[in-house]
């Protein structure tokens, strides 16, 4: 065999043996795997943290989604002369009932005076017995007198403000009335609108459900109230 021919041979049969670097990384080949292109790009497979889902309470037949719950409800006498002190009760008692555990929650009940659950003002865990104690609380708060809605939307901010959870949600439940202490009304409101403004430091999401006979002023609070802090308003009609 000639010399030439015979080291075109050898080096054929090296390559078969001892295949490139290139070829043995992958590299010019157009079989290459891919794996978790759906992925974000710091993804590490199953093993990853996934978020929690937060929990979807339905309220006077609105969708409300959260992980911080918390209620702030009118019980002056006008509430409770309609009967909607009552439905507002239960609205919230099926809500305790049905949270999930990873829910923290608290409740305000108002009017010259506040009424809390719990009462040390810090949100509590949606364990068995403290949806029992929260819900035979809420049975029990009678009916009173005014209607001091201010005071009743920053002490349910302190609840949600002390919150771990990331999506905190506050429902207010009345005729978005501000008769408190003989104040006037309108400036009343407008002195609201900017402390809750300033308060809502952590961002809740405040909700207003408007019931009993709402005149265009208390409606415009009420909604000023819910726009402002990024919430619906609901108006119920009987």
């Amino acid at each position: 065999m000639a010399p030439r021919t015979l080291l075109k041979t050898l080096l054929a049969l090296a390559f078969l043996v001892f295949p490139s670097h290139a070829a043995a990384q992958g590299i010019g080949s157009t079989s290459q795997t891919k794996e978790n292109l759906d992925l974000p790009y710091d993804a590490i497979g199953e093993g990853s943290d996934e978020e929690i889902a937060p929990d979807i309470i339905q309220f006077y037949g609105q969708n409300y989604e959260g992980d911080g719950i918390f209620y702030v409800i009118d019980r002056s006498g006008s509430m409770q002369g309609s009967g909607e002190l009552d439905i507002a009760k239960r609205e919230v008692t099926r809500n305790i009932a049905e949270f999930s555990s990873r829910v923290q929650f608290g409740i305000v009940f108002f009017d010259v005076n506040i009424l809390k659950y719990p009462s040390s003002g810090t949100p509590v865990d949606a364990n068995s017995g403290q949806k029992q104690g929260a819900i035979g609380w809420v049975m029990g708060v009678p009916g009173g007198g005014g209607s001091c809605v201010m005071q009743g939307m920053t002490t349910g901010l302190k609840f949600a403000n002390k919150a771990s959870a990331q999506r905190r949600v506050l429902i207010y439940v009345g005729d978005g009335g501000g008769t408190c202490k003989g104040a006037d009304e309108n400036q009343y409101h407008k002195q609201t609108l900017a402390i809750i403004k300033g308060q809502n430091y952590n961002k809740a999401q405040i909700n207003c459900v408007g019931v009993l006979n709402i005149n265009d002023t208390r409606r415009q609070f009420m909604q000023a109230l819910c726009r402002m802090n990024s919430g619906t308003y609901t108006e119920i009609k009987r």
